[in-house]
């Protein structure tokens, strides 16, 4: 066998051939050949001069040519080390770590069969890995993006700018990622969960690549395992309502594969958030329980009732009390400021989704003034005109146009978490409308694509003419969306500063001359310039949405969830500005036909809604609070047709309310908010009816997880939740049905 030539011996027969990374890094990074002189080689001294020559006017040029070269120590193999004793040594290298890899692996293989051979009382056939199926994230609508955004090893270019691309290229894919109504269950399990999987602890990960045991060194040990968080994340992405819109998805799941130490890895509070609110859409972690009965269901501190309940903090609570920690670390010491917001927001839907008031309260207060504090609730050339010590934003300036529109969705996405929690109570908001002086969210497909839109008829905040037109180029169910909101934040205002305006004798809130007044209702705000225009403003609305935006729901299983919450958000408006006000024992009052309008629309809603297979558990919260209101206004007309004796709109009545019950109950198998909604709504149609009107509705215990039918998940589940708030019941769930023979009763409210 010949022997390979030593790099001295090959120096010395072509002495032009340079040793490795003796070029300089010009060249190299050109595919150039480099001559390696000092200061600069020929090659880069001729581009120099190419490059002063045909330079265009106006741009500069450097004096010198960039040419560098790398330090590297020159070394000498030793006379008595040949080529064949460093083989020699280098084999015995490898033979010493392929021991060690064998020796460890074997101690891994001995402590789960001592540790895992049973899982709270459920055998485990094997020690699979954790993996996905073929319909995760690697089949989603946006993997070959992700595939043909980088190389094999996405590693290699720590360099690489994934913010300033834009993916996908055509506005077919973009579409195709946008318009998934009814995502695959990209979260699905296939192979029995993994030990540790159902229990609260964190745990430190013990592999980074679940097929060969590796272990990033800088992997967060507060964080879940590696396999466990891309599942966790896959599922957020897939089910909830808004997370392409906070994060630009194929970066986002492009990143997650970097390296923990990378710039570009997300960010550690935002990967606990999402671990904590994706819980509700997998059976592999645990999430907190369903109300206890003994909890009133409009309990505003729940944590008080922990210690007397002896319950203990599950997968999520963890999850979410290190997110909040991180959060508040990361903001004291002015770092990662707009990703400390990102996983604020995540926050306050998951204290939402979970019916922790308190909570919630807080949690949108915080994003709303940190959106403040980061300059993202306007945008020039609308700014202060006073000198002021302290910069608009505390964030530096967008790099890109993606980066600039995920900023602007943050904020939205905020700002609607805070004004549709703010329904619910009569606290004043956090921000006022008047300091909100942003553009509108662009349309999905061009997020997607990162593209810069003109601001030609591109809407802002403060248009006048924001609820009666909406320009296509620029209008998708998300903009409708934060109209809507809008809307919903303009009508609380009005309720809650009425009073105020008119004590300060503000003109819009006198009754007009030419009105003859009430003697009944003196001083009436329907009166009023500023209730009428708002009440137009309702009517509207709704009535001027574009044709290709205006049924939410298509087909049996297609819903778009932000185009149903915008349609249901002037019913809800329309029964908060007029409930004050009605008279339901009244024929003539106005005020009355309103809400119970207002109600049926909303009914009719549900009737769409669930005439599909669509999972309803997966649409904005928002959508509880409204059908609980609609609930609650024909409870109203139900105990009005009660004393009257009316017959013939008793049963009518009941019938409906029974209908938005078990809608509420539909949605309080997955969601604890729902569940509390539903609770609510029962006893208030058991006190102001009686028992009689409130039959029983069946319903099940929130957050069953989403598996196939007759896998080992679902057992998994059962043992992971320990049997303390969680019955053995066959679940059907539009489609998907997960039987547990232990048991065949259904829990029934009422």
């Amino acid at each position: 066998m010949p022997k390979v030539p030593s790099e001295g011996s090959a120096s010395k027969e072509n002495p032009n051939v340079l040793k490795r990374n003796q070029a300089c890094h010009q060249c190299r990074r050109r595919k150039l050949y480099s001559d390696a002189k000092r200061p600069a080689c020929s090659t880069c001294v001729r581009s120099h001069a190419h490059a002063v020559n045909h330079a265009p006017a106006g741009v500069d040029i450097p004096p010198r040519p960039e040419c560098t070269y790398d330090e590297i120590p020159e070394t000498t193999v030793s006379a008595s080390e040949g080529p064949k004793s460093r083989y020699e040594r280098l084999e015995n290298r490898i033979n010493e770590l392929e021991a060690l890899l064998r020796q460890k692996d074997q101690q891994e293989a001995d402590q789960n069969v001592a540790g895992s051979s049973y899982l709270g009382g459920l055998p485990v056939n094997g020690h699979q890995p954790f993996r996905q199926s073929a319909s995760s994230s690697d089949a989603s609508d946006w993997s070959g993006v992700r595939s043909s955004m980088v190389g094999p090893d996405i590693a290699t270019y720590p360099d690489y700018n994934f913010a300033a691309q834009a993916y996908p290229t055509s506005d077919a894919t973009a579409s195709a990622y946008l318009n998934h109504l009814r995502p695959p269950f990209e979260a699905r399990i296939d192979s029995a969960s993994p030990t540790g999987f159902g229990t609260p602890n964190t745990g430190s990960p013990t592999s980074g690549n679940d097929s060969h045991g590796l272990v990033w060194s800088s992997w967060s040990p507060k964080l879940p395992k590696p396999d466990l968080v891309r599942h966790l994340v896959d599922a957020f992405f897939s089910f909830h309502p808004h997370a392409s819109r906070l994060f630009h998805a194929p970066t986002f799941m492009t990143s997650l594969s970097l390296p923990p130490g990378h710039v570009k890895f997300p960010n550690v509070a935002i990967l606990h958030s999402i671990c904590a609110l994706a819980s509700l859409y997998t059976a592999a972690v645990t999430s907190p329980p369903r109300l206890n009965p003994e909890e009133p269901p409009d309990e505003l501190f729940r944590r008080r009732h922990k210690s007397k309940q002896g319950r203990t903090d599950t997968f999520a609570d963890v999850q979410a009390d290190l997110a909040r920690d991180s959060c508040d670390e990361q903001w004291s010491m002015g770092e990662n400021l707009l990703e400390v917001l990102q996983a604020r927001v995540i926050l306050t839907w998951f204290y939402l989704t979970h019916a922790r008031w308190s909570e919630v309260y807080l949690a949108a207060s915080t994003s709303m003034r940190i959106s403040v504090a980061c300059g993202l609730n306007c945008c020039p050339p609308f700014h202060t005109i006073a000198n002021s010590t302290r910069p608009l934003s505390l964030l530096p300036r967008s790099e890109t146009v993606l980066e600039d529109e995920l900023r602007r969705n943050a904020f939205w996405l905020a700002y609607c978490a805070e004004r549709l929690h703010g329904c619910g109570n009569g606290w004043a908001l956090c921000l006022d409308d008047m300091d909100v002086t942003q553009l509108l969210p662009v349309r999905g497909d061009k997020l997607v694509q990162g593209t810069l839109v003109s601001l030609i008829d591109r809407q802002w905040a403060q248009s006048k003419d924001l609820f009666h037109i909406h320009p296509d180029e620029h209008t998708d169910s998300f903009t409708l969306y934060v109209k809507s909101v809008m809307l919903l934040s303009k009508v609380k205002n009005f309720n809650l500063r009425f009073r105020t305006r008119q004590f300060s004798a503000d003109p819009a809130t006198m009754p007009l001359p030419d009105e003859p007044e009430d003697p009944r209702h003196p001083n009436d705000p329907r009166a009023t310039p500023a209730f009428i225009e708002l009440d137009g403003f309702i009517d509207s609305f709704r009535q001027s949405f574009p044709k290709h935006l205006s049924h939410p729901v298509d087909g049996d299983s297609t819903v778009d969830w932000c185009l149903y919450t915008a349609c249901l958000v002037p019913h809800t408006a329309a029964i908060l500005l007029h409930e004050p006000h009605a008279e339901v024992g009244h024929r003539s009052c106005t005020s009355a036909a309103r809400i119970l309008d207002a109600s049926r629309a909303i009914l009719n809603l549900v009737y769409a809604l669930t005439s599909t297979s669509y999972d309803i558990s997966l649409l904005d919260n928002f959508s509880t609070f409204a059908w609980f209101l609609a609930g609650r206004i024909l409870v109203r007309f139900l105990e009005a047709a009660q004393l009257v004796n009316g017959q013939e709109q008793i049963p009518t009545l009941v019938n409906e309310i029974t209908y938005i019950r078990v809608a509420i109950a539909k949605m309080g198998e997955r969601v604890p908010l729902a569940y509390r909604y539903g609770r609510m709504l029962n006893d208030l149609l058991v006190q102001k009816c009686g028992q009689d009107h409130a039959p029983p509705v069946s319903a099940l215990v929130p957050r069953w997880p989403m598996v196939p039918t007759g896998t080992a998940v679902s057992s998994y589940y059962e043992a992971a939740e320990s049997g303390t708030h969680f019955e053995n019941v066959p679940v059907h769930r539009n489609g998907l049905q997960s039987y547990h023979p232990n048991s065949q009763e259904l829990l029934t409210v009422g």
